[in-house]
């Protein structure tokens, strides 16, 4: 899987038909009334932040998505089916949030219908080539994924000659970079079977809004005595005078945001992989810490930092009936990696390695959760237009269904946003080792980040030439 915006996509030429909740649906949902499923920790902050984005008069890049090919001519009837089976199947997708304009510190409400009550209208936007399709798709989907009075998502078929392409796009309330891979799984499986393939069979699967009150619940059990909550203070205290997120400069003015645009860094091939996973075991590491060591030593040594830090995402999909969720299901652990003048690649991993274990003491407790106890014990709070910024990596090679995405050019997509910060993300896939990155768009961020991830590459490189 590859990583891209839509407008920079090799889309087909072709006929283009949106999917969105039909109006009666959308009628269904206004009438709905407030139901008892909370927000998630993770969705009651992200519509937060997004509306103090747009109060600043900025864009975040609140939206994710996905696209494949399916072969030959877009049936168009079994493409609504099988679209229907899937929003009906999750139940994220049957509901929406409201909140009071005149309060903005009270908590969003949660309003739902009946799967069965839930339906989409399909409707042609006519033939246009590629890059024109790109335009149209970005501009229907930007308009959709909205999840605050709004089904936020909205699907896409693209019709062409020899083959067709479906895409999808949702508002982050309603799915996580694993929700992609499970909504390519999904939907190709039940494409196939409505156009006379094998029938899919998909696994039982636990509602998100249901796993959310559970995880609220679960979460109180946390207090300021839980080891966690030590962690993080001393993530904290750790990091007096070094800077979270991207350790070089971005030429971004104290206050200020720029528009994102996707980059990508070839790091590895997958043989250079292999080989480097095999010297990191004799050296009592792991493949993934020497790739965070790597980072390190480019932070120190391009930027002059003491040390490393940023947060990785790491899943809450704990049980076989989650897998399948469609839904937000990550937290975060801070981690802070001191790098010393001398400091080698495979010392650095080796610390890399054992801060990732001393961290799993922070991953049964949700990083707003501490938020919240922060805020109760010291009066801590986030600006309201802060997202910190992560660093998370992804082993490709163990995801089900992988070695298809090359033949069915499945991509991951994002929205457009605004932001101050670089978020990365680490690929290993059985062909290479890549990285992409937002990157806001000013002439010192796209050099300086280049410049990290090059000079990261060649320390990784330079281990294999020992």
């Amino acid at each position: 899987m590859k990583m891209s915006r839509i407008e920079e996509l090799d889309t087909i030429d072709g006929e283009v038909f949106l999917l969105r909740p039909s109006e009666q649906s959308l009628a269904l949902v206004a009438q709905a009334p407030v139901n008892d499923h909370r927000p998630s920790y993770m969705q009651d902050q992200h519509v937060r932040l997004r509306r103090a984005m747009e109060r600043a008069g900025s864009a975040d890049a609140n939206w994710l998505g996905l696209c494949f090919d399916v072969p030959g001519e877009l049936d168009v009837d079994a493409f609504h089916r099988a679209a229907t089976t899937w929003v009906r199947r999750h139940e994220v997708m049957w509901g929406t949030f409201r909140e009071d304009p005149q309060d903005t510190d009270r908590e969003m409400t949660r309003h739902a219908i009946a799967p069965e009550d839930l339906s989409l209208t399909m409707t042609p936007l006519g033939s246009h080539p590629g890059p024109e399709v790109n335009r149209v798709l970005l501009e229907h989907f930007s308009a959709a994924v909205d999840p605050v009075d709004n089904l936020g998502y909205a699907l896409a078929g693209i019709s062409g000659a020899g083959r067709s392409t479906i895409f999808c796009a949702l508002d982050h309330c309603y799915g996580d970079g694993f929700s992609v891979l499970l909504a390519y799984m999904e939907l190709s499986a039940l494409y196939a079977a409505e156009t006379g393939g094998t029938p899919a069979v998909l696994p039982p699967v636990t509602g998100y809004m249901t796993f959310a009150q559970q995880e609220r619940e679960d979460a109180q059990q946390y207090d300021i005595e839980h080891p966690a909550m030590q962690f993080w203070a001393d993530y904290a205290m750790d990091g007096a005078g070094e800077k979270d997120g991207f350790p070089m400069d971005l030429g971004i003015p104290e206050g200020e945001r720029f528009w994102l645009i996707p980059m990508s860094y070839d790091i590895l091939t997958g043989e250079e992989c292999d080989r480097l996973e095999a010297i990191a075991k004799d050296e009592q590491a792991t493949f993934p810490a020497v790739v965070y060591a790597a980072l390190a030593m480019a932070a120190r040594d391009l930027a002059g930092r003491s040390a490393y830090r940023f947060l990785n995402p790491v899943a809450t999909r704990t049980t076989p009936d989650l897998l399948p969720t469609m839904g937000w299901m990550v937290n975060v652990l801070p981690i802070h990696i001191p790098v010393g003048p001398d400091d080698g690649l495979f010392d650095l991993a080796r610390e890399v390695r054992r801060k990732f274990r001393e961290a799993r003491v922070c991953e049964p407790v949700p990083a707003l959760r501490v938020v919240e106890i922060m805020k109760e014990a010291f009066g801590f709070a986030v600006e309201g237009t802060h997202r910190p910024s992560i660093v998370s990596y992804l082993d490709g090679r163990m995801i089900p269904g992988q070695e298809k995405w090359a033949q069915d050019r499945f991509h991951g997509t994002t929205g457009q946003g605004h932001d101050d910060d670089v978020n990365v993300w680490v690929n290993r896939t059985p062909t290479e080792l890549y990285v992409m990155c937002s990157v806001p768009q000013t002439p010192t961020a796209v050099e300086n980040v280049d410049r990290f991830f090059t000079y990261a590459s060649d320390l990784l490189r330079g281990a294999l030439a020992r």
